[in-house]
């Protein structure tokens, strides 16, 4: 089927705070009394994004974390010319860092149990170039050769050295962020830090407890203006993320494009959700895996995560329903008028 060129003015969303208003956090951490006396926050560009790093308890972790993440980002980057990944994504052999290695492994283990997300999709996403300047629609032929490429057979070790077969590309664009934050939290557990937040904007950590013993609260934005908040939620010490057409796309002849793929068809994903939030106690690569699962699910598949264990869920569809796991309906109070719980 021969689809429309592109003549729609484009347009691209990135938004800091897609998931959490972390203005509200960094309100209630901002009191006076023991505790609060040691604050220290870095905001930096990481990850694709905005970061910011906010602890208390020890001020100088906040300079460490930041080391930390800026390393992070180097290793698990498919655009820096010193990574892993953009060696292998230029045709090169390349022996696997830590975080790569482990990464990768990861990846390959949610993907069978989670077939819809790939991270060998990187050469389908460079296709439609919805991340970078210049997006555009692909003919059928481009696409199906894309697709062709996405698997991880393609991914091959010889004498220690990483290599792609079959024009194969990496992209961690749909994870990096969750598994970061796992890192980060490692880092923090060997810390004199009592209480952080760290944001991605669409992935976030809250560690530790807060010097009130309250717990954070986290405001979900509205997937139609992401300025506006929809509901809040209490939670304790966790990792979250949060996937949606609204935070990046383009617009050809009145048409929207989210930066998340269908890997069935190679387009971006059609589906009535607008928004998925998942949160872990301890697994912050999962919640990122999933929130992008999820949403390309559609609320036909979204029954079966809602009972899932330990991992908890938020998702709002087209219809304006707020869909959530039951451990979380005490928790969660809405403050659209427009909103209303599923069920």
């Amino acid at each position: 089927m021969a689809r429309t060129a592109m003549t729609g003015k484009y347009i691209a969303l990135t938004s800091a705070a897609a998931l959490i208003a972390v203005g509200a956090v960094m309100t209630a951490l901002q009191k006076t009394g023991k505790g609060y006396d040691k604050r220290a926050e870095r905001t930096f560009f990481a990850m694709d994004t905005a970061c910011t790093v906010t602890v208390y308890g020890d001020g100088g972790c906040a300079d460490d974390l930041k080391e930390f993440i800026s390393r992070l980002d180097g290793s698990l980057s498919a655009y820096s010319e010193s990574s892993c990944i953009y060696k292998l994504n230029s045709g090169e052999k390349a022996a696997a860092d830590e975080y790569t290695k482990e990464l990768l492994g990861r990846c390959v283990d949610l993907s069978r149990l989670f077939p819809a997300v790939n991270c060998t999709s990187g050469r389908l996403i460079d296709l439609w170039d919805i991340n970078g300047g210049e997006p555009k629609i692909p003919s059928d032929e481009e696409i199906a050769a894309a697709l062709k490429t996405v698997g991880y057979d393609n991914i091959k070790e010889e004498d220690g050295e990483l290599f792609l077969e079959n024009g194969c590309m990496l992209n961690f664009g749909c994870c990096a962020k969750g598994y970061a934050l796992d890192k980060v939290r490692q880092r923090l557990e060997n810390s004199d830090c009592g209480c952080a937040v760290v944001s991605f904007g669409s992935s976030s950590l809250l560690y530790g407890q807060k010097p009130d013993g309250s717990p954070f609260e986290v405001a979900v934005a509205d997937p139609d203006d992401p300025q506006k908040n929809v509901l809040t939620v209490k939670l304790g010490s966790c990792c979250l993320s949060t996937s949606g057409g609204y935070e990046r796309f383009f617009e050809a002849d009145g048409k929207k494009y989210s930066h998340i793929f269908d890997l069935g068809t190679g387009y971006p994903a059609v589906t009535d959700l607008k928004s998925v939030t998942v949160i872990s106690e301890s697994d912050g690569l999962l919640t990122d895996f999933l929130s992008t699962c999820i949403f390309i699910g559609g609320t036909e598949s979204l029954e079966s995560y809602l009972d899932m264990e330990d991992i908890y869920i938020i998702a709002i569809d087209d219809k304006h329903q707020v869909y959530c796991s039951q451990q979380l309906k005490d928790d969660i109070e809405i403050i659209d008028p427009d909103m209303r719980i599923s069920g």
